[in-house]
């Protein structure tokens, strides 16, 4: 029995590359349109250089493929409707509304989680193992050289193609990672999930 454990062992990261990084994306993606609605939580860890510590949060999510999110962390809020981005801080106690067809230098969820063949160039890496589970590794690279998000790891479930990990590299050479856990598949939301109501005494600035 242990000899036959350790040769399954053995041929698993074989038998997971043997599919390709585009099928891997595709399958992950039809996972998200088909049930339409879901929500996770995450964990964040942004490092900005050698010379500052990691700013590190966790949060939650809910999303409506393929544009819609609500975004919680102590800090902040990010809403959007596909059209228009709220974001609060409640350090601030400030509101900014803008379209979301300006955002540049801000990077959506569907940025990670769904459009993987859309801006990016993909490989498969390898297989990575995370709680003694191994998970699909893809490599993604910007199609443009002004693209905000420069370069982006991909650790994706081989059972369920759900995403369990994200790392990026943006223009400005910031690392981000994302862990996400509890994922809620086809989860029950509310049109006003996707729309942010200003609280009383908050300022809020437009941005035409």
């Amino acid at each position: 029995m242990l000899i036959r454990i350790l040769v399954w062992w053995a041929l698993l990261p074989a038998l997971l590359m043997a599919i390709t990084a585009k099928e891997i994306a595709d399958k992950s993606e039809a996972v998200y349109s088909e049930k339409k609605t879901f929500s996770v939580k995450f964990e964040q860890v942004v490092s900005t250089g050698e010379f500052f510590d990691d700013e590190r949060t966790t949060g939650s999510m809910k999303l409506a493929y393929p544009k819609k999110y609500r975004i919680e962390t102590p800090e902040q809020v990010f809403v959007s409707d596909g059209d228009t981005l709220w974001t609060y801080s409640d350090e601030n106690r400030q509101v900014t509304v803008e379209p979301t067809n300006r955002l540049d230098d801000f990077v959506t969820p569907a940025d990670y989680l769904f459009r993987l063949r859309e801006h990016y160039e993909l490989s498969y890496d390898s297989t990575e193992v995370i709680e003694k589970k191994p998970y699909h590794r893809l490599s993604l690279r910007s199609l443009k050289d002004d693209q905000y998000v420069r370069s982006m790891k991909v650790l994706i479930d081989p059972e369920t193609y759900l995403i369990r990990r994200v790392m990026y590299r943006d223009i400005n050479d910031n690392k981000i990672s994302l862990d996400f856990h509890d994922w809620k598949l086809g989860a029950t939301l509310k049109p006003e999930d996707f729309r942010f109501k200003t609280p009383a005494g908050v300022e809020e600035v437009r941005i035409p």
